[in-house]
């Protein structure tokens, strides 16, 4: 066994006695040193009394050993204990070995060095240049995603930073949880300050990254769509504008929230901008489903009108939303109508569309309604020649339905029968 350096001098309770290394004449009997093992290395981090002088030394003398063998344990064991004494370029010089013996660092490893480092105000960089370049999709994503459910979004700002400095190649499965963790905690502006810092490292988030964010802000309610305005102005910033599925997440918005004059306005802007994708019918189609259902018998049907006016097409979609929400309200007589409308026009119902009906009727407290429903439903899905439109006897039950009262607890309501007066474009798949 090689000698110890003379930092090891001291005696320590784990160490083996300590023999002589010099070769012995031949024919000589004796005991072969004994050997320092990864169980020695472990015991010495485990002493209270050792230093990391001593520590590293045991390591040292250890690896210098014919076939000794390095294990993730040691190393792991190792790296905590210099940590915790602050010895940062010995770690540094420890995590640049590891591949060289075979290993590489996982997220368990790096996870207390990295929040080491960052408590003792190191910058983030020399730590992962030591590691093999470029990180690991996984271990960076397991990185940033164990911070930010623990809360330390400062350090994972960091952590993706010095990555970005490096040449990392980011995407946005690596950040995408983080930003959403910054807006929980601090609101929009955290969440964009980051956004922007990534832009700064030339990191610009793509569309689906934009879209996926706008639509879970605006899903959040409140003020949401507030926010979701924010990071449309931060889109802008990295070069990116809004397409047509921001806007219509924009749309269904402000009409989730009762802003019916602001879904005008980024429908105006929408079509005002050059280049922009025209409001068609998946817009008009947000616009209606986002409208509350105590509001969709005059705003619902203005925006359906409208709709219409501006030569868009509706499809099964518009009306299954104008349905189901003109029937959760009580609304069954413009519920009524809309349905006879469809059917006029040659749009046949769809499984999603007979399921609202279903509902809408049962709801109402209407079972013969429902079943009739139900049953138009059964002969749809069983048509062997693949015909969309119901059978003839529902076709003229659908025309002929009469417009029954809404609601046990009251009347359908005064409604503007001049709003159903209006003739409907139809494209060419209707």
């Amino acid at each position: 066994m090689p000698t110890l350096p003379r930092a090891a001098a001291t005696q320590l309770p784990w160490l083996p006695p300590r023999s002589s290394c010099l070769p012995r004449p031949s024919g000589c009997s004796a005991k072969s040193p004994p050997s320092l093992s990864n169980a020695a290395v472990l015991r010495s981090v485990k002493s209270p009394s050792a230093t990391p002088r001593q520590v590293v030394a045991v390591y040292s003398a250890a690896a210098r050993q014919l076939g000794f063998h390095h294990d993730l344990p040691t190393y792991k064991a190792l790296l905590s204990f210099l940590a915790s004494k602050r010895r940062f370029r010995a770690i540094e010089l420890l995590l640049a070995r590891m591949p060289h013996d075979g290993l590489l660092p996982g997220p368990a490893l790096l996870l207390p060095l990295v929040r080491s480092f960052s408590a003792a105000g190191r910058g983030l960089d020399a730590l992962l240049r030591t590691c093999p370049s470029p990180l690991s999709e996984r271990l960076l994503s397991s990185l940033i995603h164990s911070l930010a459910l623990t809360g330390d979004h400062n350090i994972a700002r960091s952590v993706l930073a010095a990555a970005a400095g490096l040449g990392q190649p980011l995407h946005a499965r690596h950040y995408s949880g983080l930003v959403r963790a910054l807006y929980d905690r601090d609101g929009v502006r955290s969440a964009t300050e980051f956004l922007d810092l990534l832009a700064a490292k030339g990191c610009f988030p793509d569309e689906f990254f934009y879209r996926s964010l706008i639509r879970d802000i605006c899903l959040r309610g409140g003020n949401s769509i507030t926010a979701a305005f924010e990071v449309v102005e931060q889109m802008r910033r990295s070069g990116r504008e809004p397409d047509l599925v921001v806007w219509n997440t924009l749309v269904q918005g402000c009409a989730r929230q009762g802003q019916m004059s602001k879904a005008e306005q980024v429908m105006a802007e929408m079509e005002r901008k050059s280049g922009a994708a025209m409001a068609d019918a998946w817009t008009y189609n947000a616009l209606i489903s986002g409208i509350p259902d105590r509001l969709m018998s005059q705003d619902g049907i203005l925006a359906f009108r409208r709709m219409v006016e501006r030569g868009v097409s509706p499809d099964v979609v518009t009306f299954s939303a104008l349905i189901g929400g003109l029937g959760r309200a009580g609304r069954v007589w413009e519920c009524n109508a809309m349905l006879g409308k469809m059917v006029r026009l040659g749009i046949p119902p769809d499984v999603a569309c007979y399921k609202v009906l279903v509902g809408v009727y049962r709801i109402n407290n209407m079972p013969d309604d429902a079943s009739a429903i139900a049953e138009a439903m059964k002969y749809d899905l069983l048509d062997s020649e693949g015909c969309k439109k119901p059978p003839k006897h529902m076709r003229s039950w659908f025309l002929n339905k009469p417009p029954t009262p809404a609601h046990p607890n009251g009347g359908t309501g005064a409604v503007d029968a001049s709003l159903f007066n209006f003739s409907v474009p139809l494209s060419g798949g209707f």
